[in-house]
């Protein structure tokens, strides 16, 4: 489709199409989950930091698509390669396999129409956040329509809560312009009342196009509070209207804030696990960052007596009931297990039964578990054994 039939009806097509295919993969979760990362850690060589990062979050996911390209590409290297020039260690290419990842990667960034486009690594997790106060009424609204939202959908509800008390209100009246094309953006806005449309100026001309209108519980700039890119488009109020805005440094510092926070909680608990009393300092960081979370509300089961089990659990939030069935088939309660409790260790070990089930019983809220998989354990720590092991000697 060329640039003249570019409807405003057709934008919004194409909109919604990149914004359910975002959704759909969680790309923008991961790309904050690597930001956070990233400002966590303030790596040398934050390439090399980010590849880690994916083997080690997602190590099924890296191995199986990094290898079928590799493999793929090295031969068709090897078919263009003259038979003098053969090299017998052109077929371990793991290095250059990641680096050709990386620049599809770059490639498909670059693809995109907006330009400019930077994130703004340095930061001051010191900084102080202004809150400003709002009737109970509008806080609810917001955080509903954060709830939501792509950028916002995977944090904790305290952090979503502290975005709102970030959240600033903006009163436009009608034709009132919120930002213009081309200007810097650093604020996101969700759309409290009124309506907001979106124009866009192509090639130079000085004509609008309309290519979206903001109802209440809409939002727009999401890009801003992400990276320090141009706004794509003016946002003009057809009615007076009520906003709220959220700038970038606050978004930044409270994500910063709580993940750090959120590091420290789950190490702490990590280092009361008996098995894990060998492990060095950097290692519980790392176990730290690869705990993945999952919710259950009361009466699911987690795991199940005779299941093999694969999975290291320790409760962060709520209560769960541990029972065990005896050959004729009675169940009888084991433990009652709560926040810090931790089961399911011997999956780290190896595939063997599970020797009780444990059933969320968490009547006030939802259970919250941690838990890691023991080919990620073993990926990024090696295997438990030789942890328990190290000490034996001395």
């Amino acid at each position: 489709m060329t640039d003249c039939n570019f409807t405003a009806e057709s934008a919004a097509q194409h909109q919604a199409e990149l914004n359910d295919y975002l959704q759909s993969k969680s790309i923008n979760q991961l790309f904050i989950q690597i930001v956070e990362s990233l400002l966590i850690e303030k790596p040398d060589n934050p390439i090399g930091f980010i590849v880690e990062f994916l083997q080690k979050k997602y190590p099924d996911q890296v191995c199986e698509k990094t290898l079928v390209g590799s493999e793929v590409s090295n031969r068709a290297d090897l078919l263009k390669k003259p038979e003098d020039s053969f090299d017998e260690d052109d077929l371990d290419q793991e290095e250059d396999s990641e680096s050709r990842v990386l620049e599809t990667s770059i490639k498909l960034a670059r693809a995109k129409k907006r330009k400019a486009v930077c994130s703004e690594v340095a930061l001051d997790d010191q900084d102080e956040i202004a809150e400003f106060e709002k009737a109970p009424d509008a806080k609810l609204r917001i955080l509903q329509v954060l709830q939501e939202h792509f950028l916002f959908r995977h944090l904790e509800q305290e952090q979503r809560e502290l975005v709102t008390k970030a959240m600033s209100k903006v009163v436009l009246k009608r034709g009132e312009i919120a930002f213009t094309q081309g200007e810097d953006g650093d604020h996101f806005y969700v759309v409290d009342k009124g309506s907001v449309a979106c124009f866009e100026r192509r090639d130079g001309s000085e004509h609008e196009t309309l290519v979206h209108t903001y109802n209440p519980g809409g939002t727009f700039g999401d890009l801003s509070i992400m990276y320090n890119t141009p706004r794509a488009a003016t946002c003009r109020a057809t009615t007076e209207s009520r906003l709220y805005a959220l700038p970038r440094k606050a978004f930044k510092v409270i994500v910063m804030k709580t993940t750090i926070e959120k590091r420290l909680h789950i190490k702490s608990l990590l280092q009361n696990v008996e098995i894990f009393k060998e492990l060095k300092e950097h290692e519980f960081s790392k176990l730290a960052d690869a705990m993945q979370e999952e919710a259950y509300e009361e009466g699911d089961v987690i795991c199940r007596q005779g299941d093999v089990g694969s999975s290291f659990f320790i409760i962060k939030q709520g209560t769960a009931t541990c029972i065990q069935a005896d050959p004729h088939g009675n169940q009888q309660e084991v433990a009652q297990l709560t926040t810090g409790d931790y089961f399911g260790e011997i999956a780290l070990l190896a595939s063997k039964p599970r020797q009780g089930t444990v059933k969320a019983t968490e009547k006030n809220g939802t259970l919250k578990l941690l838990y890691v998989e023991r080919t990620t354990f073993n990926r990024i720590l090696g295997s438990i054994e030789d942890i328990l092991r190290r000490n034996q000697s001395y």
